[in-house]
């Protein structure tokens, strides 16, 4: 009982000096939490496949997407939109003969074969490391078109005519879906900044379209060549990756 008497007080003396002190004690930050969007850009080259390789010339053109999280899973999902251009060319037209009255002004005709894909994304990709793979499901559409407009003039009585004609040869919408494996590096001490390159494959439906020089000219009469097939292609894609 004694003993016990004696260890009341200092038990009081103990409290005194370690409660303020443990107050005292900031409390603890949490870690911040990491981003879970991923953004690229970056240049897609698509190789046509099969009878579609057989018509068409290899398109280059730009390309974007974003990336979604999965909580903390390494799974996201999201989308990405490529233009690819496979032919265009070019000819000087004097409008002389429609219009007499600018006889001698040239004016440029370009025509434009490409391609707009957009297709929706499912990722498997592991979150650390300086090199981070990846796997890649695609779901979407192709819109294949042909399209001509009119550029600047050489001379419209000294100033510039402008590009406001164009028209739209033949397009066309297909479904199209494909896979794809590729790899992203870190670059520089933080690595938030990554080479990303990748290849796949992508399945497109049948389409019409034009190839480069199916347009021919008999007098004032265009003939429009048309093709039909399926539309896959591999694409070949070098870009930069930066978040997630």
């Amino acid at each position: 009982m004694t003993a016990l008497k004696g260890l009341l007080p200092a038990s009081f003396v103990v409290f005194a000096v370690v409660g303020p002190a443990a107050a005292q004690v900031p409390p603890t930050t949490p870690p911040p939490k990491p981003t879970r969007v991923q953004v690229s850009v970056g240049v897609p080259v698509g190789f046509a496949s099969g009878e579609f390789g057989n018509n068409v010339d290899t398109a280059a053109g730009i390309s974007a997407s974003l990336d979604v999280g999965l909580g903390g899973s390494i799974v996201s999902v999201g989308g990405e939109f490529s233009h690819l251009w496979y032919g265009t060319e070019s000819r000087k037209v004097d409008l002389g003969p429609a219009i007499p009255e600018l006889a001698g002004t040239f004016v440029t005709v370009t025509t434009d074969n490409a391609m707009f894909l957009v297709h929706g994304r499912v990722r498997v990709q592991p979150h650390r490391g300086r090199w981070r793979p990846y796997a890649d499901g695609l779901f979407g559409f192709d819109y294949i078109y042909t399209k001509t407009s009119l550029d600047e003039a050489n001379d419209c009585n000294g100033s510039s005519c402008g590009r406001g004609i164009e028209a739209t040869n033949l397009d066309d919408w297909v479904p199209s879906f494909g896979v794809g494996a590729g790899v992203m590096v870190g670059l520089g001490s933080s690595g938030s900044t990554r080479l990303d390159v990748s290849v796949r494959y992508l399945w497109g439906g049948e389409a019409d379209y034009l190839t480069h020089g199916a347009i021919q000219h008999v007098g004032d009469t265009a003939i429009f060549h048309t093709s039909r097939s399926r539309t896959d292609i591999v694409a070949v894609y070098v870009g930069l990756s930066f978040g997630r």
